[in-house]
């Protein structure tokens, strides 16, 4: 995970998402990585209690372990320091909105799509953990009636017929 120290007061980069543009189920999903991450960037300090902010959503317990899955996976298995800023930045950091794609990906049945984004993260043997967590998550979250929508271009996927 990325854990260079932020200033809340900045404003996001150019070409950066906002924050504060964020719809309530992509905001969520950053708040709450962000959240899992936190103790991660700085041990000691108080941080936000990821389960508190998805249970006050409303997501059902399997919906928390499959994001706990998923981010303990991460944790554990990316191949490069993941762009998760600190709770307060302003500005979504690019892994962090490839966490947004990933779970829309999913819940529009986008196999290819999620593989893309937990391709360029993981290596192959982590990938089928990560993406039991992540459908687990992803479906929760479209049972409470959060359909977060993709923050990047969409990801290739394999075409619906040829010509």
């Amino acid at each position: 995970m990325h854990h260079q120290p932020c200033d809340p007061f900045h404003q996001p980069a150019e070409g950066e998402v906002p924050m504060q543009s964020l719809a309530r189920a992509e905001r969520l999903v950053v708040v709450a990585m962000r959240a899992w991450a936190a103790p991660h960037r700085a041990p000691g300090q108080p941080h936000p209690d990821w389960r508190g902010v998805l249970a006050a959503a409303g997501l059902a317990p399997v919906g928390l372990i499959g994001f706990d899955l998923l981010m303990s996976v991460l944790a554990r298995g990316a191949r490069r320091n993941l762009d998760v800023r600190c709770c307060h930045c302003p500005g979504v950091g690019a892994d962090e909105a490839a966490l947004v794609d990933l779970l829309a990906a999913l819940q529009r049945n986008d196999e290819l799509g999620a593989l893309g984004v937990l391709g360029d993260w993981l290596p192959g043997e982590a990938i089928g953990p990560a993406l039991r967590g992540a459908r687990r998550f992803a479906g929760q979250l479209l049972a409470i009636g959060l359909a977060p929508l993709a923050l990047r271009a969409p990801c290739l996927s394999a075409p619906r017929w040829l010509h």
